[in-house]
């Protein structure tokens, strides 16, 4: 009982300069500290502890003088508890003289150290300036650059399948548009020669080139000699046709396989009716031979 209403007490009579703090730079408010925030906070920390009436020095006085007027009035006429009483609120009071005049005495020091001049205890310090920042380096952001031996830029690609038969089957990508779109800018000029090659044995669309950079196609790229192809940019077209098509590919491909517009289904590198992803390499439902809409070719 006595330990709760010594709590109770105290939290009554805590002062409310702690609320504001006792630092005031360095905590994430963009502002870090300088030597006049060091005499700041050493003048925060004497105000918290004996600054009138704010200070904890006088909730702990009060608390002083409630226990030594209770052993008092609680003598019962016993000489020494009543001097027991008076000694506890004369040394209290005596005490919180102390500590006030001590108050006086260091937080003038500390002030005018501070301001560099002579400050009294009860003046505040002036508001420090706020530290010089370098402020932070514009990030730039990274540019592409085709790598030796691919088309420079997307006008020299599609120059060089101009009067073949291929076709490509959409507009190039722009910083606006990222996705249904079709790139061959840092394409390999080898891969180039490639698909021209394949060509000559029959006209097919390109449907997928280094756009994405590895997001739009996973592992498309610049630089890497990989494309998707179809036999005709209107997507009118069977899976007998498609499987020409890969049949013809897989001649000069390292690999040549049937894909599903998302990539979930996939074929073998052998045959465009055989599901790479089934354990035991079942053919595809018809419905899902449906869904193989172009061939996913990869060059040596």
């Amino acid at each position: 009982m006595k330990k709760s209403l010594i709590f109770n007490l105290l939290f009554l009579a805590f002062p409310t300069f702690a609320a504001d703090g006792l630092v005031t730079c360095g905590l994430g408010n963009g502002q870090y500290c300088t030597p006049c925030d060091l005499w700041t906070l050493a003048s925060n920390i004497v105000d918290f502890l004996v600054k009138p009436p704010s200070g904890l020095a006088f909730p702990v006085l009060v608390l002083a003088l409630l226990i030594g007027g209770v052993v008092w009035a609680t003598s019962a006429g016993d000489p020494n508890r009543i001097e027991l009483g008076k000694k506890i609120i004369t040394s209290s009071i005596i005490g919180v003289f102390i500590a006030f005049g001590g108050w006086l005495i260091v937080d003038t020091i500390i002030k005018t150290l501070a301001e560099g001049k002579i400050t009294a205890a009860w003046n505040t310090i002036n508001k420090c300036e706020e530290s010089i920042t370098s402020p932070p380096s514009p990030i730039t952001p990274p540019i592409t650059t085709p790598t030796p031996g691919t088309f420079q830029t997307e006008a020299e690609a599609r120059a060089y399948f101009q009067n073949t038969d291929i076709e490509i089957n959409k507009s190039q990508c722009t910083a606006t548009k990222t996705t249904d779109c079709t790139d061959l800018k840092g394409l390999p000029i080898s891969t180039a020669e490639r698909l021209k090659a394949l060509a000559t044995s029959g006209g097919f669309c390109i449907s997928g080139g280094t756009e994405g950079e590895g997001v739009i196609h996973q592992t498309h790229g610049v630089g890497k000699p990989i494309v998707d192809i179809t036999p005709s940019c209107s997507g009118d077209f069977n899976i007998a046709e498609l499987t020409g098509l890969r049949n013809r590919a897989a001649i000069q491909a390292k690999e040549a396989v049937c894909e599903s517009q998302n990539g979930t289904l996939r074929s073998t590198n052998k045959s465009c009716v055989i599901n790479s992803k089934g354990f035991t390499g079942a053919p595809f439902t018809a419905s899902e031979l449906k869904k193989l809409n172009h061939i996913h070719v990869v060059f040596p």
